[in-house]
């Protein structure tokens, strides 16, 4: 008993000493923040396990100011000039480990000793380290998703909307004129749908069933334990061990880890995965499109007849052709993986973004009922198109980029309600850096939270930062309206921004224009801020709505 209590004892003072280390003496002590914070991730874990970033990221910032120490080596930043340091075009700093928990791909092996890992060569743009072949992927996809490029494919989001905008249609006219949509899994209906048609010419049928099948609400539970676990490198490397001992005790580490945090969910009954089919789809036609290269059919029959090209050789002209036309040209770079790998990563990256962007657009301009008119007033003054009609007519993506104050409208939503919640966290180069009055030492992990950088710089925002008015994007100050569009995470931040933003943009523009032509809308019920749930991935969840059809 004597030795047990002993042990006990010493346990307690080696906790106590690193604790008093943590606050007092670390190199980052300087730093303001909670002592708490300082001592271990547990208690930011919390926060984020709790689904409260929303909540934290406005707390700390207005207590402690523009750096914040979060985390025992972990500092949140929301200044202009952190910004410029952290996310620098040329010289940003490399992602932190936190993203370790998002990657796609197990590492090829782990040192046992230091947990070193080495990641295999596929295309994981959310989590690819190596700044060398990240740059490499992206030169390759670039000119796949340039904004004239993406423009072809208006027609396919074009059916896609006119199937929506009827579907809705029938759902508001039920029970007299009563009937209501959730907004999170509608906007993810019409996300996954025009993403299916862009990219494979094909559609789930969500619109068509009135549901999703789950998988808005699966998959964010599953950015609930990612972000958890993000926080948490070191246990994260160890359940990711996969030889001897190591991999049983690794497994063991995990299941417990997500268990004690409750991050751990079940597949509930009746789901429906969007990535069993576009996996299949992408497979066959993929398959298909190379087998007919290395093994091309006769022209002529024996007889001299032409031979009538078979369907599954027929070429779609949707985004998946593009990545195969690229796949063909450059072989050797844009490989046949790299090629499998990006045309399912237009739906890993994009269902829950586009959903999330959709949901925070319409939400917050339905909520400000003088700005939802402005918005039709500007959408009603378009010129009808010489095919159709103000009824049916459908916008092209040039005449929706002219609607100065719904584009403000749908920017202003995106900056108080950017789909990342979190800090996009990098890891401070060997050289250290300085942030305002602060000496940040090298291996830290810095970064800003897009709401904070977002609300609380004065000389950018405003006062009134933490507001919605879209007036603020349509001010004469043209320096000042660069720099709010420079120092944005609304995208992501310098070198690392979203491959895919001119294909968003051009779903997101004409989808929130012709919803907000087509219906007034009307929020039944929406929760407060703090009862939303918000992860690294942050959405607006149980907003219920009317969409009541225009009469013109």
């Amino acid at each position: 008993m004597g030795w047990l209590v002993l042990f006990i004892l010493l346990i307690l003072i080696a906790l106590t000493t690193v604790a008093v280390y943590r606050i007092y003496f670390n190199t980052l002590a300087r730093i303001p923040g909670p002592k708490i914070a300082a001592v271990s991730s547990i208690w930011l874990g919390r926060y984020v396990r709790d689904g409260r970033v929303r909540e934290l990221t406005r707390w700390i910032h207005e207590e402690y100011g523009p750096v914040v120490r979060v985390g025992p080596a972990e500092v949140w930043v929301c200044s202009v000039e952190g910004f410029k340091v952290i996310y620098s075009v040329t010289n940003g700093f490399e992602k932190s480990d936190f993203y370790i928990a998002t990657a796609l791909n197990k590492p090829t092996s782990i040192n046992p000793w230091n947990l070193e890992l080495t990641w295999p060569d596929t295309l994981d743009l959310l989590s690819e380290f190596d700044q060398k072949r990240y740059r490499l992927q992206r030169r390759l996809i670039g000119p796949v998703y340039t904004a004239s490029n993406v423009k072809k494919f208006e027609s396919a989001v074009d059916g896609v909307i006119a199937a929506a905008v009827a579907k809705l249609k029938a759902i508001g006219s039920q029970g007299g004129g009563t009937g209501t949509v959730d907004l999170k899994e509608w906007m993810h209906i019409i996300a996954v749908e025009c993403l299916g048609a862009v990219v494979l010419g094909w559609s789930p049928a969500y619109i068509k069933s009135g549901s999703d099948g789950g998988t808005s609400r699966q998959s964010y539970m599953g950015w609930k334990r990612k972000s958890l676990f993000g926080l948490f490198p070191v246990v994260t490397k160890v359940s990711l061990l996969d030889s001897g001992v190591g991999r049983r005790a690794g497994r063991w580490l995990g299941r417990m880890w997500g268990d004690v945090w409750e991050v751990t969910f079940a597949t509930p009954k009746g789901f429906k995965p969007i990535f069993t089919p576009v996996y299949q789809k992408v497979s066959k036609r993929v398959t298909a499109a190379l087998t007919v290269l290395r093994n091309p059919a006769p022209r002529t029959t024996t007889k001299g007849k032409k031979n009538k090209p078979s369907k599954s050789s027929e070429v779609k002209e949707d985004l998946l052709n593009e990545l195969i036309q690229l796949h063909l040209s450059r072989p050797d770079e844009f490989t046949e993986n790299y090629l499998r790998r990006m045309a399912v990563t237009n739906f890993g990256a994009g269902h829950e973004t586009l959903c999330a962007t959709l949901t925070s657009v319409i939400a917050m301009i339905a909520c400000h009922p003088e700005v939802q008119r402005r918005c039709f007033e500007e959408i009603s003054s378009l010129q009808d198109r010489q095919e159709g009609t103000r009824k049916d007519r459908r916008y092209d993506f040039d005449e929706v980029t002219k609607l100065k104050y719904t584009q403000a409208a749908i920017k202003e939503a995106q900056r108080l309600w950017p789909v990342i919640g979190m800090s996009l966290s990098r890891k401070v180069p060997e050289q250290g850096c300085r942030i305002g009055r602060f000496d940040i030492p090298a291996g830290t992990t810095v970064g800003c939270s897009p709401l904070a950088l977002h609300a609380f710089n004065e000389d950018l925002f405003g006062e009134d930062g933490l507001v919605y008015k879209p007036g603020r994007w349509l001010i004469d100050d043209t320096d000042r309206l660069r720099a709010m569009e420079r120092c944005n995470l609304i995208w992501g931040g310098g070198g690392r921004t979203c491959p895919g933003r001119y294909l968003a943009e051009m779903i997101v523009f004409k989808v929130v224009t012709s919803l907000l032509g087509k219906f007034e809308v009307e929020v039944v019920k929406i929760p407060e801020e703090k009862e939303m749930r918000c992860y690294f991935m942050a959405m607006m969840s149980g907003v219920v709505v009317k969409f009541r059809e225009r009469v013109r």
